[in-house]
């Protein structure tokens, strides 16, 4: 696992965020364990029978009641960590029967196996759902993961945010593949997610009111979704440099009907995901000599730019489409406190010092020196003059 450093670099290039965990939010605590989202519903007395099932086959079951709760993504994330971690593990052993030590005995065995606890609370979210469910419908009586005491519980480091400088913004457009800069200009200077991008049509672009209309997401097998939550739904302000660019990529492409997709193939379909970093951001990396980074750090620059033009939280989290201001501190909290600090740096230095760089400090230097020379004439003069100029 990482260990905990703080640094920031700054002034053009590149800026590399490492932070300390936090005592509460660091760990997987037990205020907030693992997301739960299932109803409280009346227990059926058919779950009651199940307490006697392995969790293999618990698990199997409980699987199948997901359909249509969660995206099909995230339900094959908890089939492949259950499959691949938890069930080797723990899946022969009645759900009834297990308890604490079970649970640090996987953890163990994934940190030996170099996972780090971000990884490892991934694994574990399907198991914490899967066993409050076994809870809610009276199949066992508390859940043992819920038991954990927080410090047996992995620590949970924050993940290392990339943020692009203005130099590299630059160069990082000026290298990339034609085809794609206007989609990585948009990545850059809009903040969407990756689905939400390729899932823009030009009927989403409004040029007459300067805003990106966020209505949809674009899933990994192409489909035109839904956003998760209503705060996803937005409208993204357009700066009128990148309006000019993306009028000009809808006049050069062959698809820019109201209905059809923005950054599209040659065969007028939407762009896919993974050619997004394959064809557009690695290469104009390497060209550009530019440290590698993720796509999704592209919407950490915007959040950034956001910050440093003096956006206020609850604006900051609206425009990156943030289900509430809480996570838009919690992700950016670092910023909003470097933004504050530096503008209350420069109002003091302006305040304490400014008149010493305008014209006032010229004209006390010409004052000062014509006393002196004043005084070289006469030596039995007064030391006024000296004091002032020692001042």
């Amino acid at each position: 696992m990482r260990e905990a450093s703080s640094h920031l670099r700054l002034s053009g290039g590149s800026s590399t965020r490492k932070f300390a965990p936090s005592p509460v939010a660091g760990l997987i605590d037990d205020e907030r364990p693992f997301p739960q989202s299932e109803t409280l519903d009346p227990i059926p007395r058919a779950w009651r029978e199940h307490s006697t099932d392995t969790l293999a086959v618990y698990a199997d079951r409980w699987l199948g009641t997901l359909g249509g709760q969660l995206r099909e993504r995230t339900l094959a994330g908890y089939r492949s960590q259950l499959r691949l971690h938890v069930l080797p593990a723990l899946g022969k052993r009645p759900i009834a029967e297990l308890n604490e030590d079970d649970i640090l005995e996987l953890i163990a065995e994934l940190q030996a196996a170099g996972y780090t606890g971000w990884t490892i609370r991934t694994i574990l979210t399907p198991l914490s759902r899967l066993l409050s469910h076994a809870v809610r419908r009276g199949v066992i009586a508390s859940s043992p993961i819920s038991r954990l005491d927080r410090t047996e519980r992995p620590a949970v480091w924050a993940r290392e945010q990339r943020i692009l400088g203005r130099d590299e913004i630059a160069l990082l457009l000026e290298c990339a593949p034609t085809r794609f800069r206007t989609v990585l200009a948009t990545a850059i200077f809009s903040g969407l997610r990756q689905g939400e991008l390729l899932a823009l049509t030009w009927a989403d672009v409004d040029f007459e009111q300067g805003v990106l209309r966020v209505r949809k997401s674009l899933d990994r097998q192409q489909r035109r979704l839904d956003l998760k939550t209503r705060n996803a739904m937005r409208d993204v302000v357009l700066m009128p440099a990148l309006a000019r660019l993306l009028q000009e990529h809808k006049n050069a492409s062959g698809y820019s009907g109201a209905g059809n997709y923005v950054f599209v193939s040659q065969r007028g379909t939407p762009l896919y995901w993974r050619n997004l970093s394959r064809r557009a951001l690695q290469p104009a990396l390497r060209k550009a000599g530019i440290a590698p980074l993720r796509w999704h750090d592209l919407r950490h620059t915007y959040a950034s730019l956001l910050i440093a033009q003096g956006a206020n939280i609850v604006y900051a989290s609206r425009q990156l489409g943030h289900g509430s201001s809480d996570i838009t501190l919690r992700c950016y909290s670092h910023l909003f406190d470097q933004a504050e600090h530096a503008a209350r740096t420069r109002d003091a230095l302006e305040n304490m010092f400014g008149e010493m760089l305008s014209g006032e400090l010229a004209e006390l230097v010409e004052v000062v020196a014509v006393r002196r020379r004043a005084w070289r004439r006469t030596p039995s003069a007064p030391n006024l003059v000296v004091g002032l100029a020692d001042a």
